[in-house]
């Protein structure tokens, strides 16, 4: 039984001999006793690699079953002595790259060795769980173009029933079956990536009825639970396959990289209550944290691809008939659609959040076990992130965190209502004494325009890293609201001041956006008080403003120290323009510092060549790292940041 955390302990115990051969190679052919050389500049010493150690791994996705791997290692060099007798006279500890590529598929076979290269900065990239795991890159921004591209490729040819997605031509394309079985409370489904036997529930020919029967199972079999759905109870069969198929479309490598490093796994589990990230996780957990967050949030779009949501959200709204309150047309609009692609109601509306009906917002709303009006308001007020929707435990805990929003409450001006935080005022708020009681309630006006009289929050998951992992807070936004689901709010007074449109707190906004645009300002006019008017004047001001010293600018701009010591002392004027972008990811500068330090190095990315697009689309994003800079190159088809020669020399 052989079983390894990681491919790292993986390829430290199976392939530790190819990787110091390939090692022993690079140094007799490049290495003189204290360093490395293209020229044949040799050391007549013999030399020995002892103490391999896989630091650092990046893999890659290649060509049908190929995958490359980009293997950070440490080892020393040892150096005997001239003559007959064997003595060691030296020992260095260095730092290799050893590229290797081989086939993953029952196994990983085929492993050789592609090149090795000196790696001079003693400290590898940062691994990520993706890298290691062969889990793709996805992010929030993707998400539609990679569910349009699964539609287009997968879908083109099929005979929908409906708007329904076609489950049985996928199965044909991508040659997998599925079946119902009995499985454990907390899961929805499995993709058994080995051969097992099973007992599934099959229909009997004769009558129809399913019946359970044991089956032998080839790899790319879906299971799924009788009883238990993706969304929870609020599932569909029909939902819980497409998360399946996500997994066997996005992540039959990583299926195979399990295989490889357990005989026992053979198959991978998706829960219905999805588990928290935590940065305590291991490398193993984030990728299935990745991989389950990528099919969740594909799921629904594959689901419901936006053009035909579209389509059917303007067919139905466009039949409908008439309705007192536009929220209650919403809620019919989103129960025909619902039907209509054989899915949730909470999945339609928060798939209409996801494709920019925003008014969504304002249907269906369940909070802390309790049926609301629907409501509307103008399209378009709130972001994505963005909610009037709040629960008892949510609220109270912004009212003890945050002062302003407890000092609002206070004053008597807001009333919160079980479910939003309107205005104390009669032209907003009414009394019901149906049912034996007083409860408070939007008056008719104010359901036809929540933006003009109710707080809007903000709010993030709590069970993600950035904005680009959100799902489980939209999910939350669509089915029952309570603070038991993986959400915190947050009180924006500035914007909730905005929408109340008073004279003063539109003032104060405008204030607001002139300190932001002030604060530029100031930088810009220090920079011309100092004369920053050169590259290397323009660098220091920028590294002394966010106080990162030149070992930190190389780490994150993958320059070496020296590099960005010569362009600070002005020794290389003119840098690369690969060269002066990474040294703007590296100082996570915002957009217009960055084109003004581009043109103290006399480059201009306004032109419409390919590389100038890649740039600017990179200016976006700004906020990111240098490994995240190079995966947008690669979807442009341009080259890595910075300049191959400058990238971490020796010193």
């Amino acid at each position: 039984m052989a079983k390894y955390p990681d491919l790292k302990a993986y390829l430290q115990a199976n392939y530790t001999g190819l990787m110091k051969q390939a090692i022993q190679e690079f140094v007799d052919g490049s290495y003189d006793g204290s360093g490395f050389h293209s020229i044949n500049v040799l050391s007549l010493c013999r030399h020995e690699i002892e103490n391999l150690e896989v630091k650092a791994l990046t893999c890659h996705d290649d060509i049908g079953p190929r995958v490359k791997m980009d293997v950070g290692v440490a080892a020393d060099i040892v150096e005997f002595g001239l003559g007959t007798k064997r003595y060691e006279v030296d020992r260095k500890r260095r730092w290799f790259t050893v590229y290797l590529r081989g086939n993953l598929v029952n196994g990983l076979t085929g492993v050789e060795v592609l090149s090795t290269k000196e790696f001079h900065n003693g400290k590898f990239q940062r691994e990520s769980a993706l890298d290691q795991f062969l889990v793709p890159y996805i992010y929030s921004a993707a998400l539609e173009e990679t569910a349009d591209d699964f539609t287009e490729f997968y879908c083109d040819s099929a005979n929908y029933d409906g708007y329904r997605l076609p489950i049985d031509h996928i199965f044909e394309e991508f040659d997998i079956k599925c079946y119902l079985a009995d499985l454990p409370d907390n899961c929805f489904g499995r993709m058994y990536f080995r051969n097992d036997a099973v007992t599934v529930y099959d229909a009997n020919p004769s009558t129809g009825e399913l019946a359970p029967t044991e089956i032998e199972i080839d790899p790319g079999t879906i299971l799924i639970s009788r009883n238990r759905y993706f969304l929870g109870d609020d599932g569909t069969q029909l939902l819980t396959i497409a998360h399946e198929i996500i997994h066997w479309h996005l992540h039959k490598k990583y299926f195979q990289l399990l295989a490889l490093l357990d005989d026992e796994m053979n198959m991978m589990t998706c829960e219905v209550e999805p588990s928290r990230y935590d940065e305590s996780m291991t490398m193993f957990q984030r990728a299935h944290w990745y991989a389950e967050w990528q099919a969740n949030a594909l799921a629904i779009r594959i689901a419901m691809p936006q053009e035909l949501l579209k389509r059917a959200i303007y067919e139905v709204r466009d039949s409908a008939p008439q309705f007192h309150f536009t929220g209650e047309l919403v809620e019919y609009t989103l129960r025909q659609v619902a039907q209509m692609f054989d899915v949730p109601i909470f999945a339609a509306k928060q798939r209409a959040r996801q494709i920019g009906f925003t008014g969504a917002d304002g249907a269906f709303v369940y909070v802390d076990g309790k049926w609301h009006d629907p409501f509307w308001f103008s399209e378009c007020v709130i972001a994505p992130s963005e909610t009037y929707v709040i629960d008892q435990k949510g609220y109270e805990q912004l009212y003890r965190n945050n002062s302003e929003f407890a000092s609002l409450i206070d004053s008597g001006k807001f009333v919160y209502i079980g479910y939003v935080t309107c205005i104390n005022d009669p032209k907003y708020i009414t009394v019901d004494l149906t049912g034996g009681g007083a409860e408070l309630k939007l008056t008719d006006y104010a359901r036809e325009h929540v933006d003009e009289c109710c707080l809007v929050y903000s709010y993030r998951s709590t069970s993600y890293l950035k904005d680009e992992y959100e799902f489980y807070g939209e999910s939350y936004l669509s089915k029952e609201v309570k603070a038991d689901y993986y959400v915190e709010h947050t009180y924006d007074k500035d914007f909730n001041y905005k929408c109340v449109q008073t004279a003063d707190q539109i003032a104060e906004a405008v204030a607001a956006y002139n300190a932001a645009q002030d604060a530029e300002k100031k930088v810009r006019m220090e920079m011309a008080a100092k004369g920053c008017d050169t590259f290397a004047d323009s660098l220091k001001y920028h590294m002394t403003r966010k106080k990162v010293k030149v070992e930190e600018l190389s780490e994150r701009s993958g320059l070496s120290d020296t590099t960005i010591k010569n362009y600070r002392s002005g020794t290389i004027p003119y840098p690369p323009i690969e060269n002066v972008m990474a040294v703007c990811i590296g100082l996570n500068l915002h957009r217009p510092y960055c084109i003004d330090l581009l043109g103290t190095a006399n480059y201009q990315i306004n032109n419409d060549d390919p590389r100038s697009r890649a740039y600017r689309f990179l200016l976006d994003y700004t906020d990111g790292t240098l490994q995240q800079w190079n995966m947008i190159l690669d979807q442009f088809g341009q080259p890595h940041i910075p300049y191959q020669r400058n990238q971490k020399i020796a010193e």
